[in-house]
């Protein structure tokens, strides 16, 4: 394996370590209902200690609210409980946070001001449970994120266009927050949803307006939505049920091919935010039968994380979703904003 694989699964593996912290409880355990589950406290959106701290880079045309993935482990307090939770201020878990805010934050701020909330994300073993329980811990986790995106909206949007993006359980976040959030206001004012690497079901499309997935690569507003394999069986049991797809190298929803030409280049960041930017190195096509997008061109076993591989098999790039396509979707994200900035004559 070359020394930028290397580097590269080095950085990958480091979102999946496991934490050890302090914190304060109020929920019910799965394994013994009599015993409360280990919750960190609420954050208060009004203390900066709750937004990621991105480096300023000027006025933008639009705003991102980002919500990152799963970044932790179970871990233990003091007590000796278990959490299912990030702690938001603890500074071990923030760190394998921040590598993935950073992500966000270089795709995102060319185009937009970027705002991102640190919040009581739900644990990776949490994602091995039941569908009952994990739905039952990310209702603690969403409580977060509505009343981050509340306080964003009441004291840092300033009427701005903006877009919503998150990645996995981030992702999930984008779908809720527009199924269940957004007032028609607001709606108008959404450039785009971008939910990297989640599904949304036929059901969800159907009873939910703001669901709007994109036909192409400057509708406004919609919502962007994939999941990478390279192969049909190792599609993710958590996406199987996808229904809104569409390809990020030719912004295409049929099966038309995207070949690794057409790729601007995919981006890997280091932990010391230093990046390889690798050019050319997978085309992507859409399996409408799978609702995935196939790709080729890498080696599974630089990809693969085993510790993760009941969620994401060996052959899922569910983790690299948005590296792997990185310069288009920062591409896409001037188009979208220009056409949207456009559309209302600003």
């Amino acid at each position: 394996m070359s020394t930028k694989t290397t580097s590269i699964l080095f950085l990958l593996a480091g979102w999946w370590i496991a934490l050890a912290t302090s914190c304060s409880s109020n929920e019910t355990s799965e394994n013994n209902p009599n015993k409360e589950e280990y919750l960190p406290a609420a954050p208060n959106y009004a203390d900066s200690r709750y937004w990621y701290q991105a480096p300023e880079t000027g006025d933008k045309p639009a705003d991102v609210f980002y919500v990152v993935p799963t970044c932790i482990w179970n871990w233990e307090a003091e007590t000796g409980d278990t959490s299912y939770y990030m702690n938001p201020l603890d500074e071990a878990q923030r760190a394998a946070v921040d590598r993935s805010e950073y992500l966000g934050y270089a795709l995102f701020s060319k185009s937009c001001r970027f705002f991102a909330p640190y919040y009581r994300q739900i644990s990776m073993e949490a994602w091995m449970q039941s569908p009952s329980e994990i739905e039952r811990r990310y209702q603690n986790a969403h409580q977060d994120i509505v009343a981050a995106f509340r306080y964003y909206m009441d004291n840092l949007n300033q009427g701005r266009p903006f877009i919503l993006a998150g990645h996995s359980q981030g992702a999930k976040a984008v779908i809720e927050l527009l199924k269940h959030t957004l007032t028609a206001d607001e709606y108008e004012r959404l450039v785009a949803a971008y939910a990297f690497g989640f599904s949304v079901s036929q059901e969800e499309l159907d009873r939910y307006p703001y669901l709007r997935p994109a036909n192409d690569s400057i509708d406004t507003p919609a919502l962007i939505c994939y999941n990478s394999v390279s192969r049909p069986e190792a599609v993710s049991p958590l996406f199987a049920n996808n229904r809104a797809i569409i390809n990020p190298l030719n912004w295409r929803t049929d099966e038309t091919p995207a070949a690794p030409a057409e790729n601007r280049g995919s981006v890997f960041f280091h932990a010391d935010q230093s990046s390889d930017t690798l050019f050319q190195t997978v085309g992507a096509r859409i399996d409408r039968s799978l609702h995935a997008l196939i790709i080729e061109g890498l080696n599974d076993e630089d990809y693969f994380i085993p510790s993760i591989q009941s969620l994401f098999p060996k052959g899922n790039y569910h983790v690299q979703e948005i590296n792997l396509y990185f310069l288009n979707l920062q591409q896409n994200l001037e188009r979208r904003v220009h056409a949207y900035t456009t559309r209302k004559g600003a």
